[in-house]
């Protein structure tokens, strides 16, 4: 990646758990994608993980018996991620084809990918190092999150509201971060994956950022995302979306 993501992700490196991880939000965003992944992973598979940043989900994964790599861009983040016992490198995505190795499935959560302008080379890199019948599970952030627009727009901060409808965007840390359409992510991968479905991370449950609701309130938005996020509509408008590929 580009030295100012790096810069940006390593500022937050130390933080990044305090202000997302451990927040009711994001562990309830990062759960709705556990729903997922769980099925998907198995023990005893192979599992790179694209942005594994501080290793919050290499370690749900190797807790069920999958062995995960994990790459991130950010040194810092990388060695949280040691601490944790998770086997990571630091490594731009860009950089991928460096590592010569293969996997059963990949997981980038939380919108890792956004950071890069195009995805037809990672595509076409990730078709090289999936197993056939293997899986990924690539978290984007959404071109359209109804809470973000909501929340700013009440905060009055209308640039921000829709910030996300352009082609390219900051971050809220700094870094630049592009908006992939549905269409332009699913026709990238096409070419060697098989798209097999999406769903929505993120449309009952607000951003992290978003503190004014209780815990309580947080779990019963989570409830609510499992049993109506993947709707088609609602899915669009989520903070997140998480599309599911299998290698052909």
């Amino acid at each position: 990646m580009e030295q100012v993501q790096e810069t940006a992700f390593d500022k937050i490196a130390s933080n990044y758990d305090r202000l997302w991880s451990t927040k009711a939000a994001g562990i309830a965003q990062r759960i709705a994608v556990w729903r997922w992944t769980d099925v998907l992973f198995r023990s005893g598979e192979s599992l790179l993980d694209i942005g594994c940043g501080t290793g919050i989900d290499a370690v749900h994964l190797q807790a069920a018996g999958v062995s995960v790599y994990g790459i991130d861009s950010s040194s810092k983040m990388i060695e949280v991620a040691r601490r944790r016992g998770v086997n990571a490198r630091c490594l731009a995505i860009e950089e991928l084809s460096e590592l010569g190795m293969r996997f059963d499935g990949v997981l980038s959560n939380f919108g890792a990918l956004n950071c890069l302008s195009s995805l037809s080379s990672v595509a076409a890199t990730l078709a090289r190092m999936v197993l056939p019948g293997g899986h990924l599970a690539l978290c984007f952030l959404s071109g359209f999150c109804l809470w973000e627009t909501a929340y700013y727009l009440l905060t009055g901060k209308p640039s921000k509201a829709f910030r996300r409808l352009g082609n390219q965007a900051g971050s809220s840390i700094g870094a630049r971060v592009f908006y992939p359409k549905s269409r332009a992510i699913i026709s990238a991968f096409e070419t060697d994956f098989r798209f097999v479905n999406s769903g929505g991370i993120g449309f009952a449950v607000p951003p992290s950022y978003v503190t004014a609701l209780t815990d309580w309130e947080i779990e019963k938005l989570s409830t609510v995302d499992s049993r109506i996020a993947h709707w088609p509509l609602l899915r669009s408008m989520s903070d997140h979306r998480l599309y599911i590929f299998e290698r052909i």
